[in-house]
């Protein structure tokens, strides 16, 4: 389990539509109007009268700023990523302090894979408002791609330092820990990360795989069904689960004591027990491996082969399933096993329709 298997994505905080500002020079008191209309048409998501409320308020003051950064959001939310940058940067020609301006412009960057930019305008956001905790965030992110932890960690404990109740730093600080095989920093940071947001799968999962590294299998158990619980069609949370109860089963200490025990015996009735122990504990490849070496012991032990019909049965495996019960009819009675031979009587009678 390495970095690659962590199945979160972690994503850049977008920025919200602006209201209106002062500027220099002072907007025109329609274009102060229209921007409030820009702005709260944008929040509903209509964009064509959001862009006219905009269009409009830049005839009154072709220069205010918040206007070209609402209508970047509006190019942005259409999916129009040129217009959007070339307006957002003509909000920053007419206000070079203008915080969402460089904050859009770096998420744009980052979508785009130009991590140096990207950096740039969180940098230059940073310088506007210092506590900006969306742009310190964003600026980790970026500091990742760029491959440099150190810087990204940094601004990360920061973040902390000021708000030490963000899930998403805390997740990512555990990331990065899990990344550089730092597993028990990985599970601290990424334990608080799901202590602050319960309802998150995809931190439970990650949760998880760091704890499996740790061999902290019951632990990891309860993570990813805690995923699965949250989200039931996450492929990876289930088969995550699987393996954690796996383990969880083979390293139980009372277990392992009745594991050893019955493979030290080594005839077919311990190794025949110790099966359906297995099969108890949901270890449906240990007790088909323990029914085999029961059979290769003793060929003749009926419960064995009886045991390997049904996990071919189940598995709609159904030619080995027919040998399986055609073996323990062979070898079992009807007085000894009356339940399990009418069973693969009536099996191998439907088989013949």
């Amino acid at each position: 389990m390495r970095l690659s298997r962590l199945a979160t994505t972690l994503s850049l905080i977008s920025a919200l539509p602006l209201a209106a500002c002062v500027s220099t020079p002072p907007p025109h008191e329609r274009a102060l109007i229209n921007n409030e209309l820009c702005a709260q048409e944008l929040a509903r998501g209509d964009l064509v009268r959001a862009e006219t409320y905009c269009d409009l308020g830049l005839e009154f003051s072709p220069q205010y700023a918040d206007l070209w950064a609402n209508k970047g959001l509006v190019a942005l939310s259409a999916g129009r990523k040129d217009d959007a940058k070339k307006h957002f940067i003509k909000a920053l020609r007419f206000n070079q302090e203008h915080l969402q301006a460089y904050q859009n412009l770096g998420a744009i960057y980052f979508d785009e894979g130009a991590y140096g930019k990207a950096h740039d305008n969180f940098r230059r956001a940073l310088k506007v408002n210092p506590d900006n905790l969306e742009t310190r965030y964003n600026l980790a992110l970026t500091f990742m791609k760029m491959k440099k932890l150190e810087q990204a960690k940094k601004e990360l404990r920061t973040l902390l330092a000021v708000n030490p109740g963000l899930s998403d730093a805390h997740h990512t600080l555990g990331v990065i820990a899990y990344g550089e095989n730092e597993f028990d920093e990985a599970v601290e940071h990424i334990s608080q990360a799901v202590q602050l947001t319960p309802d998150a799968p995809a931190k439970w999962h990650d949760l998880g795989t760091a704890l499996m590294e740790l061999s902290r299998f019951p632990e990891a158990r309860e993570a990813f069904a805690n995923c699965t619980r949250l989200e039931p069609n996450n492929t990876s949370c289930v088969n995550n689960l699987s393996l954690a109860q796996r383990k969880t089963a083979l390293t139980d200490a009372a277990f392992k004591e009745l594991r050893d025990t019955q493979q030290a015996e080594n005839s077919a009735p311990a190794l025949f027990m110790l099966a359906r122990q297995y099969r108890e504990k949901g270890l449906i490849a240990e007790e088909e491996g323990t029914y085999r070496k029961c059979v290769k012991l003793d060929g003749k032990f009926a419960p064995c082969h009886f045991g390997l019909f049904q996990i071919f049965s189940d598995a709609h495996k159904r030619e080995s399933a027919e040998v399986a019960c055609k073996n323990f009819l062979k070898y079992g009675t009807s007085e000894e096993f009356p339940t399990e031979y009418q069973t693969c009587e009536k099996y191998l009678s439907d088989a013949t329709f």
